[in-house]
């Protein structure tokens, strides 16, 4: 937050809260600022805002003024946790800070606190200051990850924690808005701005190369910080007073619709839409005028997102979090360069040649472009993704179809079939559901079956280039003249070589695993019938003591594991088969080899436990567990 300007702080503060009345019906007392970076400013739009209270680091007072009026230095983290503290702020207001426990927090997250739930309740306990009167507070500051992510069982551990502490008569659990109307604060304090709990350098974790990293990498530098910053601000430099000029000519108040906008982030039906643009319209506006509207505010939105705080505070320009915080920025490009035919994405890149990466000696403009630019979304990517899934999942794919932010309608649609190999033709209609931005796209598929698949899409030009395209791919088509049709396909769609992968990765993933399994599945037939006709054969050659081909050995280890798992997974067990199907395995001394035996059959008894547990009454479900144990 003191990195950000006065109007960005406000924004972030005012969706908050709307955020938490959203999910909570109730308005917030208290606002956690991200990495606990603080500054005056942000305090005091806080309490502009009615926020009673945030936690700071104990590391982040400077100085406290007692009840008398005395003047204590407190630097150094010498302050006593076990209180509120009040904050005089400009214009009479004034807003509460709790300081949490350093020690303990550190031990929760470094110090194996988490490993045992009733030491873990008892060093909480003994946090409270022995030489001090009643109605202290004793708490911590963590990452919710502590509990179960970056220590298993952290959250058991708590849970117990809590129990214990819960069942105590000398200690009761509060929280800090009880605490703090039970216990205003009598002490004041003195913050030192520009601050953060995880920058000994203050906040330069977040804009330049002040050392501060995860540890996992102690080699590494992390001058990328500043130029990746510099990067950011350009393209927020460059948007800002263009939002500024253009906005006024359809909305009263820019600033005040940014704010209002998060009402749609979190309700995006069509009410709230209409809510939004009646609430600020300076005159009605048609659906062009309105998509430009939406288009403004997720440029808003964006410009906002890619200012992430983890974007900087890990080791490299090359990982997930500054990629993530590239490709809020990259959104807000392409909207920018909608929006304003203004160019920037060049001058975007050639900042951000100037971030070095620690790994391959690559740089930010190569990062951008291998990990951002070749993923970004527009129209027609989405036209080109509906059209690959209607031909790949028959019978999926409506004519009406919800892709992601996206509405998709086709029509005029012709599917044609020769053997194994199948094409689609037609157009269709794509929406974007937060910009009500669309466009019309001709497509054209073609599937030679397994990955092989051809796409291309254009914008669409009217009935006969449409009809032009349709009658030449179906004549080739049908005469079966596929050079032809892939000729033709280049004709229409110059440049474009689509194909699996340029489908949304989820649907890419679930393509790719059913071509995987129709595969697996055939594999499988074959190896079954394998060992089905040489089953006899190897035990005479067994039996004359040969040594059995390792081709003929390992089709019996894939059809009788193939077997085995499908009866476990089978709603009626058939465990004379099971021991059948043991028996074999033991006879070609398959089990040593067999990886992942023990775990399916253990998968296999808690399945059968569990549902015991959904029906105890029912006697049938006790008698197969016991016979699965017994195997």
């Amino acid at each position: 937050m003191p990195l950000a300007s006065a109007r960005d702080k406000e924004t972030e503060i005012v969706w908050g809260i709307k955020d938490f009345v959203h999910r909570f019906q109730r308005y917030p007392e208290g606002m956690w600022l991200a990495e606990t970076a603080v500054d005056y400013q942000t305090l005091e739009l806080l309490a502009k805002h009615g926020i009673r209270y945030t936690i700071l680091s104990p590391h982040q007072a400077l100085r406290v003024q007692t009840p008398h009026g005395e003047w204590l230095n407190v630097e150094g983290g010498n302050i006593s946790t076990t209180q509120p503290y009040l904050v005089d702020l400009p214009h009479h207001k004034t807003i509460s800070i709790f300081f949490y426990h350093a020690d303990l927090s550190r031990a929760v997250a470094f110090g194996g606190l988490l490993n045992d739930g009733r030491y873990f309740a008892n060093r909480l306990i003994e946090g409270f200051d022995q030489s001090k009167s009643a109605n202290q507070l004793v708490h911590i500051a963590t990452d919710g990850e502590s509990y179960g992510h970056h220590h298993r069982f952290g959250e058991m551990a708590l849970a117990f924690a809590l129990d214990v502490i819960d069942h105590r008569s000398d200690v009761r659990l509060t929280n800090y808005g009880e605490y703090l109307s039970f216990n205003p604060p009598t002490w004041k304090v003195e913050i030192i701005e520009n601050t953060s709990w995880s920058c000994a350098h203050g906040i330069e974790r977040w804009r330049s190369d002040c050392g501060c990293q995860s540890g996992q990498h102690p080699t590494w530098n992390q001058q990328w910080r500043v130029v990746l910053r510099e990067a950011i601000d350009y393209v927020r430099n460059t948007t800002t007073p263009l939002i500024e000029a253009l906005t006024p000519k359809w909305l009263k108040d820019p600033w005040k619709a940014r704010e209002d906008y998060v009402e749609v982030i979190l309700r995006r039906t069509r009410d709230s839409f209409d809510d939004f643009i009646l609430r600020h319209e300076i005159r009605p506006l048609d659906l062009d005028d309105t998509t430009r509207v939406l288009q403004l505010m997720e440029l808003s939105r964006h410009l906002l997102l890619m200012y992430t705080s983890c974007g900087w505070f890990f080791d490299d320009v090359g990982g997930i979090e500054a990629v993530q915080v590239m490709r809020y920025a990259a959104r807000a490009i392409q909207l920018a360069e909608q929006l304003f035919d203004v160019p920037m994405e060049q001058a975007f890149l050639r900042i951000l040649e100037s971030a070095k990466s620690n790994q391959n000696a690559r740089d930010g403009r190569v990062i951008f472009n291998s990990m951002v630019k070749s993923r970004m979304v527009d129209l027609s990517r989405v036209a080109l993704h509906y059209s690959m899934m209607r031909l790949l999942t028959p019978g999926e794919q409506d004519q009406t179809a919800s892709i992601y932010g996206y509405d998709a309608r086709a029509d005029n649609e012709v599917l044609w079939r020769s053997g194994a190999v199948r094409m689609a033709v037609g157009q269709v209609q794509i929406t974007s559901q937060m910009t009500w931005e669309r466009a019309t796209f001709n497509y054209a598929v073609l599937h030679l079956g397994d990955h092989n698949v051809m796409a291309g899409v254009r914008n669409y030009h009217g009935p006969e280039l449409y009809d032009n395209m349709v009658k030449q791919l179906e004549r080739a088509f049908h005469a079966a003249e596929f050079p032809e049709v892939i000729r033709l396909l280049d004709q229409f769609f110059p440049g474009q070589t689509n194909s699996l992968r340029h489908l949304f990765p989820d649907e890419q993933e679930r393509v790719i695993r059913q071509l995987v399994g129709n595969v697996v599945e055939e594999a499988l037939t074959y190896n079954h019938h394998i060992y089905e006709q040489s089953a006899s054969f190897m035990r005479f050659m067994k039996d004359l003591g040969q040594s059995i081909p390792l081709m003929l050995r390992d089709a019996a280890a894939t059809s009788i594991q193939d077997q085995f798992h499908r009866q476990l997974i089978n709603t009626s067990v058939d465990f004379e088969e099971i021991r059948r199907l043991l028996s074999e395995a033991r006879e070609w001394d398959l089990l040593d080899n067999w990886r992942d035996f023990s775990y399916d059959y253990e998968m296999f008894i808690k399945r059968l436990a569990v549902s015991i547990d959904q029906r105890p009454q029912d006697l049938s479900r006790l008698h197969v567990l016991i016979q699965a144990v017994q195997m």
